[in-house]
């Protein structure tokens, strides 16, 4: 069977995580970088023995001797090239968020459509299986129903030397909430199933570019459960990261962050009659984070099976942070759909 021909757009920090995840594969092949950095894509294509390095994206997009295209370049220009990429008849895992309007999305839906191709979003976090354990134990009702999933993150926004300046710039990135959040969004969504209504805080606090970069968003969802999700970029480069955490609270008890413990995974559950402790395995390995999203994009390759994060699950991400932004506008709780 003759391999799959891959394209990587971004040559960037993110490409770590999906080109090693190609070269795993022996029914792969990488033959393509692009990065505005030539040097860059050149070096990447060497490491990984990719024959063709470009500087244009469009250039790429062209070749005739790709299947599938990986996007991971600035939000801003997502939409651009998944569109041109479907069209072309490659197949598209595009990095989150998907898009920053509803307007491009539904184009990038409409192409995938048109064309008879896998559009998969990079929501990585649904092949975590720490994430993964403690969504089991909400499901299980081992805090009760409905309940809240709270995560508070604080640091400062990513840079250089592993990062762009580009997620501080408003002309390419809207913040932590599409960028960052943009996983917790997706992951309590994935949990709790659709949205009925958000409220948000959001401001500008740092001495660092222009994007709205503290952000408090309160999720309601149609199946009674809430979700609590702060993010915050605000802090200078530098300084210790800020409180950070994880926790989903009920009217039975306390689902705890999952820990590493003397070499096990363990998850804990405060209730009233005591401290339930799980077990559980968290490999990352063929089957988890990065490999196993490249697995299941190229399994609905192979198969024509649905991804498990599509199109519509970015879409419905990205609607999210626009009503956080309009709540926080109109200092109103925003009801879905928008």
């Amino acid at each position: 069977m003759s391999k799959l021909r891959f394209g990587m757009i971004g040559a960037g920090a993110i490409s770590n995580l999906h080109l090693p995840a190609i070269q795993a594969r022996e029914d792969c092949e990488i033959v393509c970088l692009a990065d505005l950095n030539l040097e860059q894509a050149k070096a990447r294509a060497e490491q990984y023995k990719a024959p063709r390095a470009v500087a244009d994206y469009n250039e790429l997009i062209a070749m005739d001797d790709l299947d599938a295209v990986v996007i991971g370049i600035p939000t801003q220009f997502h939409a651009d090239a998944a569109i041109k990429a479907l069209k072309s008849g490659k197949h598209v895992l595009c990095e989150k968020p998907m898009a920053r309007t509803l307007e491009l999305c539904d184009e990038m839906l409409q192409a995938a459509e048109d064309n008879g191709k896998v559009l998969q979003i990079g929501f990585v976090r649904r092949f975590d299986e720490d994430w993964g354990m403690m969504r089991k134990l909400v499901q299980e009702g081992k805090a009760g129903r409905p309940c809240m999933w709270r995560r508070i993150q604080a640091g400062a926004a990513p840079g250089p030397p592993n990062y762009g300046e580009w997620y501080s710039d408003a002309r390419f990135s809207d913040g932590p909430s599409p960028e960052s959040s943009a996983h917790d969004l997706d992951f309590v969504r994935y949990t709790f199933g659709d949205v009925k209504a958000v409220s948000a805080h959001m401001d500008h606090l740092s001495h660092h570019g222009d994007v709205l970069d503290n952000t408090i968003v309160l999720l309601y969802f149609e199946s009674g459960d809430q979700a609590l999700i702060q993010w915050s970029w605000s802090l200078p480069r530098g300084a210790a990261p800020g409180f950070g955490g994880m926790d989903v609270i009920g009217p039975e008890g306390c689902i705890h962050s999952n820990k590493n413990q003397d070499g096990k995974w363990i998850s804990t559950v405060s209730r009233p009659d005591g401290l339930d402790t799980f077990e559980f395995e968290n490999p990352r390995n063929a089957d988890t984070w990065g490999q196993g999203q490249m697995n299941n994009f190229i399994h609905c390759i192979q198969t024509g099976d649905t991804p498990r994060a599509t199109g519509h699950d970015g879409r419905a991400v990205t609607e999210i942070h626009l009503a956080a932004v309009k709540s926080m506008e109109e200092g109103r709780r925003i009801d879905l759909p928008l």
